[in-house]
């Protein structure tokens, strides 16, 4: 089993513990531009309602009739009672995606009515979604805009200047807001749907990690131990666990203070992130609580392996650069060995991972100790605990 070697480190491991608060941050961030969004809403379908309106005004089919005035009625009338009623009774995902299914049948609706079923001009409504849709987000989608209708301005121009017929000067001009208005209206839509998922996959990586550290939580790990016994038990494969604490932690906040006590717990979370495996897992359970999942290590590897987070431990300083300090720490580690007694639950291992703990304190603090994991956890702790650390004093 291939472990990284130990290197000395800065006095201040802060990546790991300031991802956690990126992450808060982004969340919060994310929140606040889904807020953003949602606002200018009923500006926007106002104004695809108005793009709408004038393209029924100037239609030739239209024009001279008394259907031009109703239609526009309707749309107005429609638009408003959508626009304050909706929100009433939906919340702002439902009503934005009402609002985008009603607008995406709307428009090709009016272009019927219009006679403009077979223009262009109903291929470029379409040729716009997919351009706020492959955008992704309002900025990109209009940048995509701009230089759609440039071609579309300079085509026309073209055309002009060759002596293509062209239909009436005010139905081409309309398009070019037609498109813009849509594409904005569209592009917000694609942005609120992948700021929305973004916010939801977040808030669901939030509910699995710790707030202080941004390690794997209670449940988190409680989850992925059943998954990794489960693993351990089909393949025939070792599985150690190690309960860990901080050797008098409670002195830190005593005499320094909790603001202190949490950057200690931040610098050591980092720590046992930066001695774990890609398929590790290492988590706090709460105050100075960690449990280590080492899948595939048995107990020689995982005795190594403790032992070295707990040199790297010895060695960090620990506190601000006004004050620093050393601390140690104990750990309590059973293996699960597929195959020698029942299948344990999660809590026997934990539990075996505890009593480990409350031996390798007992003895002394500053150790390792190694509680074989033998059916029901009545087994006596080892009495070799692990390597050098067997014989230290606190």
């Amino acid at each position: 089993m291939a472990w990284r070697t130990i290197v000395r480190r800065p006095p201040r491991i802060d990546k790991f513990s300031q991802g956690a608060q990126n992450r808060r941050t982004r969340t919060m961030q994310t929140t606040d531009s889904l807020e953003a969004l949602v606002k200018p809403i009923p500006i926007l379908q106002w104004l695809v309602v108005t793009v709408l309106c004038a393209h029924v005004v100037t239609s030739p089919s239209l024009a001279e009739s008394d259907g031009a005035v109703l239609f526009v009625l309707v749309l107005l009338i429609g638009n408003g009672a959508g626009l304050y009623g909706l929100p009433r009774i939906l919340s702002a995902k439902t009503f934005v995606t009402v609002l985008v299914i009603a607008d995406t049948l709307l428009v090709p609706a009016t272009l019927y009515a219009t006679g403009s079923f077979r223009s262009d001009l109903f291929v470029m409504y379409f040729g716009i979604i997919m351009i706020a849709g492959a955008a992704g987000n309002l900025k990109r989608a209009m940048a995509l805009t701009a230089v759609a209708c440039t071609g579309y301005v300079g085509l026309g121009a073209f055309e002009a200047m060759t002596g293509h017929e062209q239909g009436p000067l005010g139905t081409y001009l309309l398009r070019i807001p037609f498109f813009l208005i849509m594409t904005l209206f569209y592009g917000a839509m694609a942005e609120y749907a992948q700021l929305e998922r973004q916010h939801k996959e977040r808030l669901a990586r939030d509910v699995l990690h710790d707030e202080l550290t941004g390690l794997p939580n209670r449940r988190y790990l409680m989850e992925t131990l059943v998954r990794k016994l489960d693993e351990s038990k089909r393949f025939n494969l070792p599985l150690s666990c190690a309960a860990i604490d901080l050797d008098n932690f409670k002195d830190v906040n005593d005499t320094y203070g909790h603001h202190i006590g949490d950057l200690v717990l931040k610098d050591y979370s980092s720590l046992l992130a930066l001695e774990s495996r890609g398929y590790d897992m290492a988590g706090r359970l709460g105050g100075d609580e960690y449990v280590w999942i080492l899948p595939r290590v048995g107990k020689d590897d995982a005795i190594v392996a403790c032992e070295r987070l707990q040199e790297s431990v010895e060695r960090h300083l620990f506190g601000t650069k006004k004050t620093t300090f050393h601390l140690t720490t104990s750990i309590g580690l059973t293996t699960y060995l597929p195959g020698t007694g029942p299948h344990p639950s999660p809590a026997q291992v934990l539990k075996a991972a505890d009593l480990a703990l409350y031996t390798a304190k007992r003895e002394g603090r500053n150790r390792v100790c190694h509680l074989p994991l033998v059916g029901p956890v009545t087994a006596e702790p080892d009495p070799k605990p692990g390597g050098r650390s067997q014989d230290r004093e606190s």
